[in-house]
């Protein structure tokens, strides 16, 4: 997500937006299946990649004004995710795991997602 900015980025996701105050990115996982024959020696190992691959997260922590769209209605949904700042956008198929949120002083509403990326389109 590089050129996503903490102060003064944005996400949307399906009608709700807000304002990132931090986000973090963590890549796929690739399957890995360890072939190491019985007969090798101690201490040799074989792994290969299978080609598959476990979906990275991405966590965000946002705010927004009192009212909007209450993200947790919004979780276990799938659709695309854009993070944007000043002349950079990003988007990727998500599904939101899971949402946190609080109210805090002069009806700001601060937050944690959860974003699982997904191959998946509905």
């Amino acid at each position: 997500m590089a050129g996503t900015s903490a102060q003064g980025g944005t996400f949307t996701f399906r009608g709700a937006v807000a304002t990132i105050t931090s986000i973090s990115v963590e890549t796929p996982a690739a399957e890995i299946v360890d072939m190491t024959p019985a007969s090798a020696s101690a201490g040799y190992i074989v792994l290969v990649p299978t080609g598959e691959w476990s979906g990275g997260t991405i966590t965000v922590d946002y705010l927004h004004k009192a009212g909007g769209t209450d993200p947790q209605t919004l979780v276990r949904q799938v659709g695309q995710a854009t993070f944007s700042s000043s002349g950079y956008s990003v988007t990727r198929n998500v599904i939101l795991e899971s949402a946190s949120h609080g109210v805090q002083a002069g009806d700001i509403v601060k937050g944690t997602l959860k974003f699982r990326m997904t191959d998946y389109t509905e």
